[in-house]
């Protein structure tokens, strides 16, 4: 893992990144969309960032239906 900051996303990137996700982007909303994406990766670099060593992982789940009384 590096500690370089990637490059923020740039809004006229964003038609060809939402294309994929089958969004469509009103005028003026690729600016807004862009800084809220690279503040979500900001984010998820600052939890990669986090040394959980050899802890185990904590997820459970258990698909059985319990009977709610």
């Amino acid at each position: 893992m590096t500690n370089e900051t990637p490059p923020p996303i740039a809004p006229e990137d964003m038609p060809a990144l939402a294309k994929p996700a089958r969004l469509s982007l009103a005028p003026g909303r690729p600016e807004i969309v862009a800084g809220a994406l690279t503040g979500m990766l900001a984010n998820f670099d600052l939890l990669d960032a986090v040394d959980v060593g050899e802890t185990a992982p904590t997820n459970s789940f258990d698909p059985r239906w319990r009977d709610a009384k």
